[in-house]
């Protein structure tokens, strides 16, 4: 079960779909030597940022993405079981597709996504 949630803002929310963050190195003082090589000091890393999308999320999801402003934290675990906290941002608007309701009669919504830039360096 820990592998199909995640939390955003401390409230579990679908895991979603090809969810792996990936590591991009954060640089300082980038200077390009008149050969034109560049060369900069490795400061740290960071998550990229990225897309999140899901191919169905219940309206209660779907409000706690539309209520996410300014910085919340996002909760994973990783394949080796290793639960990380970190800071995002919201990057980009919320955008679906469709809205039905099952046979329940839950309402849900197709082919939901949204950007988030992680704020976290790490050393």
């Amino acid at each position: 079960m820990i592998y199909s949630m995640i939390k955003i803002g401390g409230q579990s929310i679908l895991r979603p779909n090809d969810f792996s963050p990936q590591r991009e190195d954060i640089y300082a003082a980038e200077i390009t030597t008149c050969t034109g090589k560049t060369i900069a000091d490795l400061v740290g890393w960071r998550y990229a940022d990225m897309t999140l999308e899901w191919d169905m999320l219940p309206q209660e999801s779907l409000e706690l993405l539309l209520s996410m402003t300014g910085e919340t934290s996002l909760t994973f675990t990783d394949a080796d079981g290793i639960t990380h906290t970190e800071s995002i941002v919201r990057k980009s608007a919320v955008s679906t597709s469709t809205r039905m309701v099952t046979a329940a009669g839950i309402p849900v919504w197709k082919d939901v996504r949204v950007e988030v830039r992680f704020i976290n360096a790490h050393n």
